[in-house]
């Protein structure tokens, strides 16, 4: 057996290539169109955050009420509960507010407002007292304090 006839021809590496060609097309076709009938409820699940659909609305039916007779009783309204406002701390003429900053601490805060460095200490607890503040290290930001004239 002579070895050059053990090749194929060139008409199978053309047939080879013809088919992985058309193998190819075939398999991006059904990647890319969805299975029939599968968009009539709307789009793909891939476009459905970014296409805007209609959604369906139910429409109200009228139904017929019945009247009341003239001997059955008819129902009166009951009053409602009514919400009362919770009283709030409101600063008075004596004190100031002051709205906690980034690195603020207590003693910082009454450093500021102190006329007295050796006042800071006390009114550090005044703070704290007037804005029911147990722990000192838990003052958040923008927290509205009550700072006491001393």
């Amino acid at each position: 057996m002579d070895p050059a006839l053990a090749l194929p021809s060139y008409r199978v590496y053309r047939g080879s290539i013809a088919a992985l060609l058309i193998g190819s097309i075939v398999a991006v076709w059904l990647l890319v169109l969805p299975p029939a009938r599968a968009d009539q409820d709307g789009p793909p699940a891939a476009l459905a955050g970014v296409v805007q659909t209609a959604t369906p609305t139910a429409t109200p039916e009228v139904t017929a009420t019945p009247a009341p007779s003239e001997g059955s009783p008819t129902p009166t309204a009951t009053p409602e509960a009514t919400a009362t406002e919770t009283p709030t701390a409101t600063a008075t003429p004596d004190s100031q507010t002051y709205v906690v900053q980034s690195g603020d601490t207590l003693f910082s805060i009454a450093s500021a407002f102190a006329s007295d460095p050796s006042q800071i200490e006390s009114l550090a607890n005044a703070i704290a007292v007037a804005n029911g503040i147990t722990d000192p290290s838990t003052i958040q930001v923008g927290q509205e304090l009550i700072i006491p004239n001393q």
